[in-house]
């Protein structure tokens, strides 16, 4: 098992888990146009968890400035192990991982917001150190769906 940044090539892989993660059938086509460019972007940081090829897990850190903190901040996007995967110490590892490119890129903390439902999720977070300290307010705009 590697855990590496992520290449266009990942994208069909790395496709698949976001769909798993969001419980849905994505536009490939939007999430494609987006991978990308974000690939493009110094702030972004895709990691995959590969084995023999194959796509294990992923995870997403944005790194910004953040005025109210005087400094960067690194927000996990997105985390996901593959179903068949799960329990098995990957999601620690990818979460390590993150920390790893946080603390690399001078970031003074990390965050993550995660939906309500996701209560297996919450309690991951919570082994990894993580505190509950914030609510995070949603709205959709321009007839968008939330997810």
């Amino acid at each position: 098992m590697e855990i590496v940044n992520a290449r266009p090539e990942h994208f069909p892989q790395i496709y698949s888990l976001i769909c798993e993660l969001e419980e849905a059938s994505l536009d490939r086509s939007k999430l494609e146009a987006v991978y990308l460019r974000n690939l493009a972007d110094p702030g972004i940081h895709y990691l995959i968890a590969l084995e023999n090829g194959e796509a294990a897990g992923f995870a997403s850190v944005h790194v910004q400035y953040l005025l109210h903190h005087g400094g960067k901040i690194a927000e996990l996007q997105e985390i996901v192990v593959a179903r068949e995967r799960r329990g098995q110490g990957l999601g620690g590892r990818l979460f390590s991982e993150a920390e790893k490119t946080a603390a690399a890129a001078g970031c003074l903390q990390l965050e993550v917001c995660c939906n309500r439902k996701r209560t297996d999720s919450h309690r991951f977070y919570e082994r990894q150190g993580m505190a509950a300290s914030h609510f995070k307010f949603t709205e959709v705009l321009g007839g968008q769906e939330q997810t």
